[in-house]
């Protein structure tokens, strides 16, 4: 796949406009150009028109480069958006990289090498990773969707026929487990869309609110902070709803659940039977799991959900000898 004949790169930001003429004399493309525009809102307005392949923009101290990537991917962009700066910070470089921006660049870099980058970010799929979260989402929902009809189906024509054991719970479960599979293919394109918008929250009321409607039986929760902490509700509540069924489920006798905060963050702990160091390297990974009633995605979804937050989880033994959970959010 190349850019289409006539398409252009917008530039835009006081460094980045400097480039654009000599950028269009180095881009290899025949009449792909770059057009330098006067700023954030009509580089929206002419991405309407869907003849753009790629965006450059300035970052330093009369434009804010990364405050205008983020407005243009909340407004739906797609395309591949690269910073220009003037001897950025290492930190500078590495904030816009970690929100999601195509790439960072410095003014001294040749507009030949630029060209080259831009060619190639315009012709690979997806341009970032909020793009690549975005189109997953978009995606996994629908497969899921589409498959749980005919699985509708099947379900409906089995409860017509009369199997008999031993095949009739086989078969049953097998569906079911396919259910289940659809419906966390789906979760995890939602969980794993990066999070834009976050609310102080407090602890405690989300961990609370959490347990209550889950309806734990011979579990115990115990909240021991005040706590707040900024996220989105919604992928909050999954991240504790999964860490409580992994405790709960992973144990056999009552368990007693804890939430705290740390210096760094937050956790979540139990008295259960604990998780084998050996295990450890592996519990986040997708599809790891160690009962026949789950299918190794709830930890998995936990770490979805924090790194779509920008925050990190790691695993350890609890006081009590249990598993701790903690989640490390700045």
């Amino acid at each position: 796949m190349t850019p289409a004949r006539g398409t252009v790169y917008l530039v835009a930001g006081t460094e980045a406009t400097d480039l654009a003429k000599a950028l269009s004399e180095a881009l290899t493309t025949d009449e792909t150009t770059a057009e330098a525009v006067p700023d954030t809102s009509t580089v929206q307005d002419r991405l309407n028109d869907g003849d753009v392949r790629g965006v450059v923009l300035g970052d330093d101290g009369e434009y804010n480069g990364v405050a205008a990537f983020e407005e243009l991917r909340a407004g739906g962009a797609e395309v591949p958006i690269v910073l220009v700066g003037t001897d950025p910070e290492p930190d500078r470089v590495a904030e816009a990289l970690r929100v999601g921006v195509t790439d960072y660049v410095t003014a001294e870099t040749p507009a030949s090498l630029l060209a080259a980058k831009l060619d190639a970010y315009a012709t690979r799929w997806p341009t970032d990773w909020r793009v690549g979260a975005r189109q997953w989402d978009e995606i996994s929902s629908g497969v899921s969707h589409d498959a749980k009809n005919p699985l509708n189906v099947v379900m409906g024509r089995l409860e017509l026929l009369d199997i008999g054991e031993p095949h009739e719970d086989a078969l049953f479960r097998s569906v079911n487990r396919v259910e289940s599979l659809l419906t966390d293919l789906s979760r995890i394109g939602s969980t794993a869309c990066p999070v834009s918008e976050t609310d102080s929250l407090a602890l405690a009321d989300v961990a609370t609110e959490v347990w209550a409607a889950a309806s734990y039986e011979d579990a115990t929760l115990e909240v021991q902070t005040d706590a707040a902490i900024d996220a989105e509700h919604d992928r909050l509540q999954l991240l504790l709803r999964e860490l409580f069924d992994n405790a709960v489920t992973h144990s056999e006798e009552p368990v007693t659940v804890t939430v705290g905060a740390t210096d760094s963050g937050f956790y979540v702990a139990d008295d259960g039977p604990g998780i084998p160091e050996a295990d450890r390297d592996e519990v986040f990974e997708q599809g790891f799991g160690t009962t026949r009633e789950g299918e190794g995605y709830g930890l998995f979804l936990v770490d979805t959900a924090a790194r779509a937050h920008g925050w990190t989880v790691s695993v350890r033994d609890s006081e009590s000898g249990g598993t701790r959970i903690d989640v490390t959010t700045g």
